[in-house]
């Protein structure tokens, strides 16, 4: 809208009013005067707080010593004014550093929208061509202006008179004073002149501005358009004065019109400081000490600079200078508080990522100083390929993540892009989550393409090095991370094609990227697409192997390319790479050749791995695409390879025995904590692993032992070395190292690969290779859950009729005439796999992985040992079928059977039973003692077993084996394997929120309801009642449920413990309890062992002998107990107590031993009896004491 549309309704004041009192408006920063409104205080109120505001406001400015005048006071027409107001504007637009006009620039769109430069564009058009007519008088209104009337002159000479924008705006000045100096004034309308403007802005967002006036070319009519002026009594010269020759502002406007007018680096050079009385700079300038106290300019040349903020170099400090200091140190206030509070390392995290947080946005110095709160020197442990865990789960990275977006850019220095960097690793490496969070963020992976690794020699090497290793940890995280990180990864061939590359790390750096999105089938087209350059990289590679690195990351490239290639169905999109493209390439060749350029050194033997891996990988792809599955290919490596394998002094020999030789040193030095040195024993590991690999691949494709060896092994070393590691402490380590979890991947992989190497030799028995299957399948990580599964399923195919019956195991024929085992393998499979959503990729790819894999990571320590993974498996994983009958309702398992599964409850149930005892038996005759069945985990697996029965048909042969397992448990059969606990071996199954005492009350509520008596059912009833579990479980048996207790005749020799004085000590001293032992020997006719437990802890509390190292037992207890026995108890039960003698070590004497005592102790309770009733109770009992 046009300023003479805006002013055009004003109506001047009469000529013959008085003019009202002067009014001083505050300092303003858009050039034009504030807003006035109606006031409803007296002239003399607005008079007096005019001067005490002139007077708080009057604080010394600092201005150039030399100021540009400004044009005198114009007393003219409004033209004049407005042509004075816009010269002011355009001085002070002139006179701001590029800085400020672009904050201003910026706050005017973030204010109106963007919409305003076109409405401004507009006024300014229109203006001009109104200039044209402004020398036409205006014939709508003739009267004088009262802006023509003569001002007082201010008392005050020194000052400068008020600029005319700030008089006319005062509200005496533009308020009429009779309706009778009013002129009705009517525009002369056209068609054109009309224009239909929104009904609402076009963003409800956008703040509604003055409508915008038509355009220039538009058919909008106007209703109203006043093209005259104000009349003027005088026209002044505006022009300004042209400055002295040879000044700064002379030089500036002849040779540097762009550059500020006022620059404050070139201050010194002007001849004095402003007079005292004159305008100072508007209060954005301002300049204070700490102390709040404002500083006069005057003192701005004798005091020191205290900070320099965008090369102002002046004393003080203004608001702005204030707030920044403020923001800068309060993440360091925190940080020493919490330090001298002793504050945890937490909180002392927190605080500090709040605070640079909160500053990263800033420009300038202050966004590189957030930038290195927020950064840590503080490696990571040097782990790839596992989640490290939600560590930083405070920081908001819906806004962290934005921010370090903008600040990527080549604006910041090195050292803050490196640190960005840093912790964006950081946060890559962190969770899968995380990593996906940084993709997703908008313009943030272009970013890091544009800036670190196409800019060419702007960029150092270091910083291209740590972009295309977070480029890796992104594309590991997930398969959609790798596919959206994959579409600009044709940039990275710069990298390729340059050879010899000028560094050397980044080609190296950019193989393992590649690696990373071909383990998902992505991007192998490449492969074909720049086949030249690749083909000239594999020569580079021959000719410089002692570049250990690039030689391993060219190797495991090829290793997954032809994966890929083997079945090109899985990749993504299918037929990527086809493996005719791998046979004319001759990668199978090249693998070969490059045999000949390797060493022997330490250094070389992870090479080796490499090679033999990737060679491995080609062989396999022939036996499924190559002629006669590959004969010719087996054959051609054969002959390349065995006589270096089988010679003394051949290479791949030498590399074997060195790795034997120091991985079984290094077992041999692990101790305990020592999780420094799995580094080590993950390495020589993983060359045994290859080679291994390699063996298998050179097979042909047939089933079972082979007669023959493609090439000689040391096998009876490995499968020394593979027991030795099977069976070591290192694995109790597994869940508690953190992620340093991940170095035992080799380990696992190791065994595995081992496993499948005995299977193929002849002299490995069938009851050995399934003691080996059951003690490695405990073993392996997540990753390897398809090796699981197959592991499960050759398990279930050995075990036949015929395998069972060799091996005196009694079976009924109706079990295998319906399906036998294999009617647990769904339940199984989900067992090992629990979650379809989650499938990590393996440690030595596949053509299923690279379709299925969602991570190549494994999932952070927090996760890894929950019930999202089952890997590594635990001792009663054979139960796991019982766990989905359990759970039915919610089991995803029966969502999934197959339309021939034909199982019911009592089959899984009996197959569930026949598994556990079988590979408890296999596993105890080859003392694989680490993984047989605990008696805890036993005792669960059974009590689940009666869970399941309510309601269910019942079955002998389910009951038979339950009673053979529990036999394996009982005193008679205890071995010395250390105690587990119930309520941690439930808690796999119950979860941590349900107590082991919940289902233990359900358990024995069953019992009461169902159970008629059943022996096997009662014997699971004992355990939670010894001595190592709170009373609540003894209370809940012994008085809630103490109607049932008669109906329990567990023999001591069939009780399910290792030792029976768990249920003997220490001695019971909870009162109820002693009733509840008490009530049950006088009411309830006990048999078995809740008799001997019952008379234990009565007599305990009673003899003196029985209670001499339990101090807290009161004399007067025992002399209640002791009468109430002779009272109320019958002949039988008063012989027991008194005869009843207990030794604390040794084994547990059971009846009739343990009531036949010496005479001294007999003589010596009758003279207690004596002590306690006298006489008269000493005849109660004498017969029974002599």
């Amino acid at each position: 809208m046009l300023l003479s549309e805006i002013i055009g309704s004003v109506v001047e004041r009469a000529p013959t009013s008085k003019p009202s009192s002067s009014f001083t408006p505050g300092p303003s920063n858009t050039g034009f005067p504030q807003a006035a409104h109606r006031s409803k205080k007296s002239a003399f109120a607005r008079a007096r707080e005019s001067s005490n505001r002139t007077l708080r406001d009057d604080v010394p400015f600092v201005v150039p010593s030399k100021p540009t005048p400004l044009p005198p006071l114009s007393q003219g027409n409004g033209d004049d004014w407005r042509t004075q107001i816009s010269r002011e504007n355009e001085l002070r637009v002139s006179a701001m550093s590029d800085e400020e006009r672009e904050q201003e620039r910026r706050e005017i769109l973030e204010r109106f929208g963007p919409g305003i430069k076109d409405i401004l564009k507009k006024a300014r058009e229109a203006k001009e061509r109104n200039a044209t007519y402004s020398s036409a008088p205006s014939e709508l209104n003739t009267h004088p202006s009262a802006s023509s009337s003569v001002i007082p002159a201010n008392p005050d000479s020194g000052a400068d008179p008020l600029p005319p924008a700030l008089t006319l705006a005062s509200p005496a000045g533009s308020r009429p004073t009779s309706r009778a100096s009013r002129k009705l004034r009517f525009a002369d309308v056209t068609p054109n002149d009309v224009h239909v403007y929104e009904s609402a802005p076009s963003s409800p967002r956008k703040k509604a501005l003055a409508l915008p006036a038509p355009s220039p070319g538009s058919d909008a009519v106007s209703l109203g358009k006043w093209g005259g002026k104000h009349p003027s009594s005088q026209d002044k010269d505006t022009s300004e004065p042209e400055p002295e020759e040879g000044s700064p502002e002379y030089i500036r406007r002849r040779f540097f019109p762009s550059a500020p007018a006022h620059n404050s680096d070139l201050a010194w050079m002007d001849d004095a400081p402003p007079p005292p009385g004159s305008s100072g700079p508007p209060s954005s300038t301002l300049r204070f000490d700490l102390s709040g106290n404002p500083l006069a300019t005057t003192l701005h040349s004798s005091l020191p600079t205290h900070l320099d903020v965008d090369g102002v170099q002046r004393a003080g400090y203004t608001l702005d200078d204030i707030f920044l200091i403020m923001r800068m140190l309060v993440g360091i206030a925190h940080w020493v508080g919490a330090v001298h509070r002793g504050v945890g390392e937490l909180r002392d995290v927190v605080l500090t990522a709040a605070a640079g947080i909160e500053a990263m946005g800033e420009r300038g110095s202050l966004g590189a100083h957030a930038v290195e709160v927020l950064w840590h020197d503080d490696p990571l442990v040097e782990v790839e390929d596992v989640e490290l865990g939600d560590k930083d789960s405070s920081l908001p990275l819906s806004h962290l993540l934005p921010q370090i977006a903008e600040l990527s850019g080549p604006s910041n220095s090195s050292t803050s892009l490196s640190h960005l960097l840093a912790i964006l690793h950081r946060m890559a490496c962190q969770t899968n989550d995380t990593a996906t969070k940084i993709v997703s963020t908008p313009s943030l992976v272009p970013s890091l393409f544009r800036i670190f690794l196409l800019a060419g020699a702007t960029t150092s090497a270091a910083d291209s090095y740590s972009a295309l290793d977070l480029l890796t940890a992104l594309a590991t995280s997930t398969r959609a991370n790798a596919q959206a990180i994959a579409q600009p990864a044709d940039a990275l061939l710069r990298f390729v094609t340059t050879l010899p590359p000028p560094e050397p790390s980044l080609l190296t750096v950019t193989l393992k990227f590649y690696k990373a999105l071909a383990a998902y089938g992505l991007y192998s087209h490449i492969a074909s697409t720049a086949h030249l350059p690749f083909a000239a990289l594999a020569q580079y590679v021959f000719e410089h192997v002692q570049n250990r690195g690039l030689v391993r990351a060219w190797a495991g490239l090829l290793e997954v390319w032809i994966v890929c290639a083997t079945d090109p169905h899985q990749t993504t999109p299918g037929h990527d790479i086809l493996w005719s493209q791998v046979v004319a390439w001759g990668w199978g060749e090249d693998l070969l050749a490059l045999r000949a350029q390797l060493g022997v050194s330490a250094e070389d033997c992870e090479v080796w791995a490499a090679v033999w891996r990737a060679t491995a990988a080609w062989l396999e792809g022939a036996r499924i695409n190559g002629a006669r599955s590959g004969e010719k290919e087996r054959e051609e490596c054969v002959l390349a390879i065995k006589t270096a394998f089988e010679s003394n002094d051949g290479k791949e020999n030498t590399v074997v025995r060195v790795a034997m030789t120091a991985l079984s040193g290094s077992l041999n030095d692990f101790g305990h904590g020592d999780t420094s040195k799995l580094r080590d024993l993950g390495r020589f590991a993983e060359i045994l692993m290859a080679a291994i690999r390699l063996w298998l691949a050179c097979l042909p494709p047939t089933e079972g032992p082979h007669p023959s060896y493609p090439f000689v092994l040391p096998f009876v070393q490995l499968s020394e070395l593979c027991a030795k590691l099977v069976t070591h402490p290192v694995w109790s380590q597994l869940s508690s190292c953190g992620s340093s979890y991940v170095l035992y991947r080799p380990l696992a992989g190791l065994l595995a690969r081992y496993l499948r190497l005995s299977q193929r030799l002849p002299d490995v028995s069938q009851d050995v290779w399934m003691a080996q299957a059951l003690a490695i399948i405990s073993r392996i990580l997540p990753g390897d859950e398809d090796f699981a599964v197959q592991v499960a399923d050759q398990i279930f195919d050995l075990i036949s009729p015929q395998w069972a019956a060799s091996r005196g195991i009694k079976v009924p024929p109706t079990f295998w005439d319906k399906s036998g085992l294999a009617v647990i393998k769904p339940f199984l499979a989900h067992t090992v796999r629990p979650r379809d959503d989650i499938y990590t990729g393996p440690w030595y790819i596949t053509p299923t992985s690279i379709k299925c894999a969602t991570t190549q990571r494994l999932p952070p320590p927090s996760s890894a040992f929950s019930r999202d993974y089952a890997l590594p498996l635990s001792r009663d994983w054979t139960f796991s079928p019982l766990n989905h009958l359990l759970r039915s309702g919610t089991s995803a398992v029966f969502n999934n059977l197959s339309s021939s599964w034909d199982g019911s409850e009592v089959d899984v149930t009996r197959a569930a039973l026949l598994l556990t005892k079988i590979c408890r038996e296999v596993s105890s005759r080859f003392s694989f003692v680490d993984f047989v069945l605990t008696r805890e985990e036993a005792i669960f697996g059974c009590m689940k077993v009666f869970m399941l029965e309510h309601g269910q048909t019942h079955s002998d042969t389910a009951d038979e084996l339950m009673e053979d397992l529990l036999d394996r448990y009982a005193v008679v059969a205890a071995s010395s394997a250390p105690p587990s606990d119930l309520e941690q071996v439930s808690m796999a199954f119950l979860g941590a929120h349900t107590p082991f005492y919940q289902f233990y009350t359900d358990f024995v509520a069953l019992y009461d309801a169902i159970s008629f008596s059943d022996p096997t059912f009662a014997r699971l009833l004992l355990p939670p009642t010894s001595m190592r579990y709170a009373p609540d479980y003894r209370r809940l048996l012994w008085n809630d449920f103490g109607h049932i207790l008669k109906t329990i005749r567990t023999s001591p020799e069939c009780v399910v413990s290792g030792d029976l004085s768990e249920y003997l000590w220490p001695v019971e001293t909870d009162p109820q309890m002693l009733g509840a032992y008490l009530r049950a020997l006088i009411k309830i006719p006990l048999e078995g062992f809740l008799r001997l437990v019952a008379v234990h802890h009565v007599a305990s509390n009673i003899w003196p002998n029985l209670r001499k190292n339990s101090a807290e037992l009161g004399e007067e207890r025992a002399e209640r107990l002791l009468k109430a026995v002779i009272d109320q108890g019958s002949h039988e039960v008063v012989a027991d107590i008194l005869q009843y003698s207990q030794v604390r070590a040794g084994n547990v004497r059971v009846p009739p031993a343990c009531f036949q005592i010496d005479e001294d102790i007999r003589a010596t309770r009758l003279e207690y009896v004596r002590h306690v009733g006298g006489e008269a109770l000493v005849g109660q009992v004498r017969g029974l004491l002599q």
